[in-house]
């Protein structure tokens, strides 16, 4: 059975998020998805089901060293890479079979996009409570419309927190027993941090993302995160611009710079993608 090991969301100067993605032809029991990805112990491992599969449709499983996860979006971009490096996909789109529904995938180029989980708000909590597990200050934090903080789910749910600089961003830090046991309570996977001030001049965004409550410290690219940051910003900022596609850094205060792109369509949907490379093809 065959293993691709790629980092996904990968910038000029590397960076990128790594993820195993299995060729599963045996028809694995979930029990033996779960003890390869806690073996691989990257954040997501992906399981393309190559026993259900026909031409143009992919169901695919993911699981963290933890537990089953309903998409992931830096395990899809790899996914879909190793897919395409393998031959299964000669043109686009193809659809994606997941938990979270049958998405679509397109490619622009060398970069791929997928199709997250239609998003949307599905809470609004105090800023208070974003002080709380965080250093952050409160003239720091810039919230919503209401004065409150948005979570936000493509997939899967984030707090999304604006911040007023790349400052504050990179200063940033998580009080990490208080945010696993308030992301537990509240069910949420963790927090994404962004800045409209940015690193590199043609981006849009710079973010860092904490998941500490399923075992991910900080992430140096995520997918739905920043589907649903972009879902955020085009709701509450002026300016902003459906069908365009924005360009996001993550990843830079942890030596691994990553470029994840986002866009929504007219539709609603949101892509997210990027480019990936394979680090190494194994037998397991």
């Amino acid at each position: 059975m065959k293993q691709y090991i790629l980092s996904s969301f990968i910038s000029g100067n590397g960076g990128g998020n790594k993820a195993g993605v299995v060729f599963d032809d045996r028809g694995l029991s979930e029990a033996s998805m779960k003890a390869i990805a806690r073996k691989n112990n990257y954040s997501e491992t992906a399981f393309v089901d190559l026993v259900k599969c026909k031409p143009g449709y992919f169901s695919i499983r993911y699981f963290t060293p933890q537990e089953e996860v309903d998409i992931c979006g830096h395990a899809a971009l790899a996914a879909f890479y190793a897919l395409r490096e393998d031959g299964f996909t000669q043109s686009y789109p193809v659809y994606h079979l997941t938990k979270a529904g049958s998405l679509e995938v397109q490619a622009k180029g060398d970069i791929i996009l997928i199709e997250m989980k239609y998003p949307e708000r599905v809470e609004q909590i105090p800023k208070e409570d974003v002080l709380k597990i965080t250093n952050l200050r409160p003239e720091t934090i810039m919230p919503n419309p209401d004065g409150g903080i948005d979570v936000v789910s493509t997939g899967l749910r984030d707090i999304i927190v604006e911040v007023d600089s790349l400052r504050t961003l990179r200063e940033l830090s998580i009080k990490r027993s208080e945010m696993v046991d308030y992301c537990c309570e509240k069910d949420f996977v963790g927090m994404h941090v962004v800045s409209r001030e940015t690193i590199e001049r043609d981006s849009d965004f710079c973010c860092r993302n904490f998941a500490p409550a399923v075992g991910i410290d900080e992430e140096s690219a995520t997918g739905t995160s920043n589907a649903s940051m972009l879902y955020y910003m085009l709701q509450h900022k002026a300016g902003m611009e459906v069908e365009k596609l924005y360009k996001v850094e993550q990843g830079y205060f942890m030596q691994s710079p990553s470029n994840i792109f986002v866009s929504m369509k007219s539709d609603g949907r949101v892509f997210v993608g990027g480019r990936a490379i394979v680090e190494r093809i194994e037998e397991i």
